[in-house]
């Protein structure tokens, strides 16, 4: 039997589906908890800060003002280190005193300093906002801001030079239109998500920066309503991330879009069952921000604009409007997948509301099903004579067993109905099986639908008497019947068979047996027959053929005589000669039966002392021509 319950997907490309729920804020402050081992500054500042986001009191405050404390010294560290001991300092608001007058000289230096990189002036500004002490001249500060840009405006540096910005209050304008160079860098991912390159944190940093900037500077980010959904469909969908600071990423982000001036992501997804029935005809839908709490306290209209069957596209409902949920089933719809689109709005409208008109959520419509016109029974494989059937009843047993041998066939007829609309109907899964009752063995056929939405299962008893083992005796014939959108799929035994197969059980055969189970004879590579060779004739025609120039040339030095006069009596002579005599020799020892392995291992001894026998000769030779 097939059942199933569907999960809610939401498919506009302009909507958010999903929101960060109890579970999920349950699964951030576990990972986040990893860090309370106070083994790690930036842990603990980042288990801190989300806990603190969280809504959580930070656990162990005594060891982690301790740990804080001891970790910054006497206040000379890195601004990186000191950004993060103080961030944490300010969340936890009980811890001692900090070194404050060093760590205003540290930071003082770094930003005075022309070289200063954007992460360490980002750090530095944080860390004296932290201690509450001021954050030197902002026309400074800019101009280095600036001139480090020029050397790197990487996406990290922008995002960081953003909520330096956010800091400087109307001085932060210079930055303000970088925002859109940044923007239009984001990476699209299916019409539904915007990210960086660089995944979670650096599009976190770079979008809360810009809404800071845009809010210290009261001008709309250049972001629009599209592109903030799905900004937050990519932050949410990255609600199963692993570390500390990728959970605190996210709890800041999803705080910032949730609590601006600018936009605020609906959320709308199901508050009931993706699936409705006679039973449970309501579809509800919440509708949240991203943090699952309610957009205002003003009273909300939800409008079920249309449902949609999945796969024709009949739509069955327009125009719906209600509080939170609607009556689906009071337009009849007939089983299958639907398309809900729902939109949302205040009493008073909110300009800062994106991605609340349209939503698409997809709803199963189930119906019940009903079993009429059952009918087993019996007909001869021949079919010369009448079928004999016998009718039965949902959920009833036939009373009597039916009998069925070799020569007939057993036969069960039924039809399946929508209980709600009172039409035939197939389904996905509709099964005969029959048990036999003594061995506990099984076998199942599918029961196949006809023209007129008839199921009809017959088999051959004779022919299938192989696929039952031949084994005679009493089945339980079961009817399973089953589909997605069912809400009472179900298995009902029909009727109990009895069958009787032929006596003469075939043998099989004994040399089939042995072919399968036997050795198989050895493969064997066969190689291709050599081509035929020519006749000895042949052969010793052109062997004689080539030996002819060597002929010639001793018959040449017989007849004239051999000038050896200006041969170079030296071993580096005799050396060449002699080597360049071997190779060739080589080469015919070669050609008879050594391969080329062999013969490279020769040649390479024998090639050597060739080559510095030849180039000393010749260096010789040259030498005496320019004497002489």
């Amino acid at each position: 039997m097939l059942t199933g319950a569907l999960v809610c997907v939401s498919d506009g490309a302009t909507t958010t589906a999903s929101y960060l729920s109890v579970a999920d804020r349950m699964r951030l402050k576990q990972v986040l908890s990893v860090a309370w081992n106070l083994q790690d500054i930036p842990s603990v500042h980042y288990a801190v800060l989300g806990y603190k986001l969280l809504g959580e009191a930070v656990p162990k405050q005594q060891e982690v003002c301790k740990f804080l404390l001891e970790s910054i010294g006497s206040g000379t560290g890195t601004p990186e280190l000191l950004y993060y001991v103080t961030s944490a300092w300010k969340s936890v608001a009980v811890c001692g005193s900090l070194p404050v007058s060093n760590i205003v000289k540290s930071l003082g230096d770094v930003l005075e300093r022309e070289t200063s990189t954007v992460p360490d002036l980002f750090y530095a500004v944080q860390a004296l906002t932290n201690v509450g002490q001021k954050k030197g001249e902002a026309a400074k500060l800019i101009k280095t801001l600036q001139a480090a840009l020029k050397k790197d405006d990487s996406l990290l540096n922008l995002g960081y030079s953003f909520h330096i910005a956010a800091q400087l209050g109307t001085d932060g304008t210079f930055a303000f239109d970088r925002i859109e160079d940044a923007i239009v860098q984001a990476d699209e991912v299916d019409s539904r998500f915007l990210q960086f390159e660089g995944g979670l944190s650096i599009t976190a940093l770079l979008v809360s920066g810009a809404y800071k900037l845009a809010d210290t500077v009261k001008k709309p980010p250049p972001i629009t309503g599209d592109q903030a959904v799905k900004f937050a469909n990519y932050f949410l969908s990255r609600r199963s991330v692993q570390t500390a600071k990728g959970a605190y990423s996210l709890l800041e982000v999803v705080h910032t879009l949730t609590n601006n001036k600018f936009h605020l992501p609906v959320a709308i997804t199901l508050a009931s069952p993706a699936a409705v029935s006679l039973e449970q005809p309501r579809v509800s839908v919440r509708v949240s921000d991203l943090l699952g709490q309610p957009l205002s306290a003003d009273p909300l209209t939800v409008t079920a604009e249309s449902a949609t069957r999945v796969g024709d596209e009949v739509v069955v409902l327009s125009k719906k409007k209600t509080v939170y949920s609607v009556n689906l089933m009071e337009t009849k719809p007939e089983r299958g997948l639907y398309k809900l689109s729902v939109s949302a709005a205040l009493a008073k409208p909110d300009p800062r509301l994106v991605g609340n008109v349209g939503a698409s959520l997809t709803v199963k419509v189930m119906c019940a099903v009903g079993v009429e016109n059952v009918e087993v029974g019996t007909v001869d494989a021949d079919q010369t004579t009448q079928a004999k059937l016998a009718k039965v009843s949902y959920p009833d047993k036939l009373t009597t067993p039916v009998e069925a041998d070799s020569l007939q066939k057993l036969i069960m007829k039924f039809a399946l109905k929508d209980k709600s609309t009172g039409k035939v109907m197939t389904v996905h899964q509709a099964f005969v099986k029959l048990h036999n009752l003594v061995t506990n063995q099984e076998i199942i056929f599918v029961a196949e639908p006809d023209s007129a939405k008839i199921y009809k299962f017959d088999i051959d008893v004779g022919s299938k008497a192989s696929e039952f083992g031949y084994l005679s005796g009493l089945y339980s014939m079961e009817l399973i019947v089953g589909d997605a959108v069912l809400s009472n799929s179900f298995s009902w035994i029909v009727a109990d068979v009895v069958l009787k197969f032929s006596d003469s059980v075939p043998v099989p055969s004994s040399s089939k047996d042995q072919y399968l189970y036997a050795p198989k004879p050895e493969i064997k590579h066969l190689f291709r027959e050599p081509e035929r060779r020519p006749p000895a004739l042949v052969s010793n025609l052109f062997t004689g053929l080539v030996l002819v120039p060597f002929l010639m040339l001793f018959v040449l030095w017989a007849k004239l005589g051999v000038n050896i006069s200006n041969f170079p009596l030296s071993l580096s002579a005799l050396g060449f000669h002699l080597g360049l005599g071997g190779i060739f020799l080589l080469f015919g020892v070669f050609w008879l039966q050594l391969n080329m392995f062999q013969t490279i291992k020769y040649l390479l001894g024998i090639g050597v002392v060739t080559f510095l026998c030849g180039n000393k000769l010749l260096a010789k030779i040259a030498s005496d021509r320019k004497q002489n």
